[in-house]
Parts: structure tokens; C-alpha cells; sequence
């Protein structure tokens, strides 16, 4: 069970006249995370305040409080608790995920893991996906629907946990094919973007027709933030990246840039199979072009995006914030 004094926090009622800048919405998403995990029950505290020491780029809180700008220029104190939630949910697939990949290092820090044990670990993860839940389900009704706002974390979250076990089924598949690795990445990472999408844009004074441009433009940011980290899985440095890189290879997790590679180079699949080192198979990749192809779908993906927000209605401000986002996610 949440701890009730956290949930007296999520549900006391804000003005209703209070309405917030881009910016300062934000700055409060971040203060509620930090004030979730540092209040979290006596018994996962020490694990909630270790999390709490770094935070990621907030990239999914961002696309939804941009979402969320409504014509006046300013976003409701509900698209705050959305916000938040939304960056729970990726906090605690983050634990699972390290758990699953054995990771020992996550956002410059040492992996929950590691650092408490495995249970604990997923236990914990466990407690921020109930506590995302509790905080989305806080969000004032004169805002938003809430049954619309209820149903949307958890049905992308099934999505999520389908597109986690396709990647889980395919371990060391050398046969996984381009459209089979598109379907698990659209689960894995771009479900909970259209998540924030939906969410934001139902926090809006959007037309309801337009839904469908937002959370279409949310699969297509999920879809460049992916292919972008599997081409930096090859080609950044651990430093740069605060995780580890070539781990995909170490966990026989086959992305687009290999899937490539092996069709370019029918050698590549034999010398896999008899042993390659991490450093050996980075070359081949490059060699065949692995990196080029996939960073050319994110071309791809970007252009399709920038069409959607074009047809999209809206402020220039929300699109500018997109087009934003959509830079960061596709910076390789």
C-alpha cells in the first residue's frame, strides 16, 4: 500500500484558478518526484532516496506538459501530477530493467540492485508503478476526465510490458527482422511517450479530434528516442552515456544497427555464432553500415513527426517545445 501521508499530499486540492508556465511546471515535477522518494514509507526510503540522488532528462515529462499547454500559454496544476507520474512509471521499468540486465550503473549512479539486492530492487519498482497510479488518479476532475486519465497509464503500461517480453523472447535471435524489432521498441519506448502524449493532450483545451496527431507524433518521438539509444549503445562512451555501453551486446539484445549489419554482411551471423568479442562486433557493425542505416529510419521518423505537428493545431509555443524534444531525442 502507497503511504498515506503521500497520498494526502497527491490529493490536496490546488487553486483552481492556478494556472503555470511552461518552466515553473517543470521545476514542480521535478520537486514532486524528489518529494515522493525522499517521503516514500520508512521501509523503502533508503532505496526511493538513493533514486532520488540523480534524475534523468525528463524527456517524457516535458512532451507532456508541453501537450498539456493549453491557448492562454500556460498548463493546469493537474498536467503536474501526470507529469510526474509519467516519470515514475519509466523510473521503476529503469529498475526492472537493470534488474533483468544485470546493469550496475544507471544515471551515473550504482544500480538499485547492486547497490540493495535484487528483491528489494524489484519490489521497489513495484511501489513506484502503485505510486504513479495513485498520483494519476489525483488529478483534480475539473481538469480532466478522470476515468480518460485512468485508463491511459495502465493500457500503455500493458503495452509496455508486451514490448518487454518480445525483447526478453528474442535474446541472441539473429534472425529477428526489422519489422519484428519496430513492434518490440514501439512497446518497450514508444508506448509511454503516446503516453504522456495522451495524457497531455487530454490535460489541453485541444480540439478532441486532434488526439489522434498527438499521440501518433508521441509514437514517432518513443520510436527516434530508441533507434537513437541503440546507436549510441555502439558508439558512445560510458562517460557520456551515465550507463554502460555495448551492453545490448553483452545481453544478446539485437537491435536495428546489427539487424543490418547481418543483412549487409552474410558473414557476420557465423562469426557471432563462434565468438566475437563486444569490441570486434562494434567494427563490424560500423563497417557494414549499421549505424548510418538506422540513424537514416530516424530521419525518417523525424519527418514523418514534423508532418503531424504541422497539421496539428495548436500554439507555435507548443509546437516549438516539440520540435524541441524531438531534437533531443534524435541527437546521435
Amino acid at each position: 500500500m502507497v503511504n498515506k501521508s503521500n497520498l494526502a499530499l497527491l490529493n490536496a486540492p490546488a487553486p483552481s484558478t492556478e494556472r503555470l508556465e511552461y518552466d515553473d511546471a517543470f521545476r514542480l515535477t521535478e520537486q514532486e518526484i524528489q518529494k515522493l522518494l525522499k517521503t516514500a514509507p520508512p521501509l523503502i526510503r533508503p532505496q526511493t532516496s538513493h533514486l532520488a540522488q540523480a534524475s534523468g532528462k525528463g524527456i517524457r515529462a516535458r512532451a507532456l506538459l508541453a501537450c498539456a499547454l493549453g491557448r492562454d500559454g500556460l498548463v493546469g496544476p493537474g498536467a503536474v501530477k501526470a507529469a510526474a507520474a509519467v516519470e515514475l512509471l519509466h523510473l521503476a521499468t529503469l529498475i526492472h530493467d537493470d534488474v533483468i540486465d544485470d546493469a550496475d550503473l544507471r544515471r551515473g549512479i550504482e544500480t538499485l540492485h547492486v547497490k540493495f539486492g535484487r528483491k528489494i530492487a524489484i519490489l521497489c519498482g513495484d511501489y513506484l508503478f502503485c505510486l504513479a497510479f495513485d498520483l494519476a488518479s489525483a488529478i483534480p476532475p475539473r481538469e480532466a476526465d478522470h476515468n480518460k486519465i485512468g485508463s491511459v497509464l495502465p493500457s500503455y503500461f500493458t503495452e509496455i510490458c508486451l514490448g518487454e517480453i518480445g525483447e526478453c523472447s528474442n535474446t541472441g535471435n539473429l534472425e529477428l527482422t526489422e519489422r519484428e524489432y519496430f513492434k518490440i521498441i514501439y512497446g518497450k519506448t514508444a508506448a509511454l511517450f503516446q503516453a504522456a502524449f495522451h495524457a497531455g493532450f487530454l490535460l489541453s483545451d485541444e480540439p478532441p479530434a486532434a488526439a489522434d496527431i498527438y499521440v501518433e507524433t508521441g509514437k514517432q518521438l518513443g520510436l527516434i528516442f530508441q533507434l537513437a539509444d541503440d546507436c549510441l549503445d555502439f558508439i558512445s562512451s560510458q562517460g557520456k552515456a551515465k550507463k554502460p555501453v555495448l551492453a545490448d551486446c553483452r545481453h544478446g539484445v539485437v537491435t536495428l544497427p546489427l539487424i543490418y549489419a547481418l543483412q549487409t554482411d552474410k558473414t557476420l551471423r557465423g562469426k557471432i555464432k563462434n565468438g566475437l568479442s563486444e569490441q570486434e562486433l562494434k567494427a563490424a557493425v560500423l563497417a557494414a553500415g549499421g549505424i548510418e542505416y538506422t540513424k537514416a529510419k530516424i530521419r525518417e521518423h523525424r519527418l514523418e513527426a514534423e508532418r503531424l505537428l504541422s497539421i496539428a493545431p495548436g500554439s507555435e509555443e507548443k509546437k516549438s517545445r516539440l520540435r524541441f524534444l524531438l531534437d533531443k531525442a534524435a541527437a546521435v
